[in-house]
């Protein structure tokens, strides 16, 4: 059985939660057409490079020329920036005594 196809506006949130996802990893950094692509499971096609264009005009993600060795140049994207933050990680302090942990703080 086939599934329903997204629309574009489906899409878009897509993009937008990959990329959050990736920030909550550490990784900021830009991400080409088909790395996005393939991270929601479709292929580059001009459809989705369409979509990506019109959310660089929204000013939803950034877009800058990628240098690739022995290749032609190509376009990377990301989140524009503001629109996600890193979560903030908070420390835990242990205090261990003799018989064990006696007390957990969180900082």
């Amino acid at each position: 059985m086939r599934k329903k196809a997204l629309t574009k506006d489906q899409r878009k949130i897509q993009v937008i939660t990959w990329f959050a996802i990736r920030i909550q990893h550490d990784n900021d950094n830009y991400a080409s057409q088909y790395e996005i692509a393939r991270g929601l499971g479709m292929s580059p096609s001009t459809h989705f490079s369409n979509i990506l264009q019109n959310m660089v005009g929204e000013r939803k993600l950034e877009r800058a020329t990628l240098e690739r060795s022995g290749r032609w140049k190509g376009w990377g994207y990301r989140l524009q920036r503001g629109t996600f933050e890193q979560p903030k990680r908070r420390q835990i302090e242990l205090k261990f005594h003799t018989k064990g942990i006696a007390q957990t703080e969180l900082l």
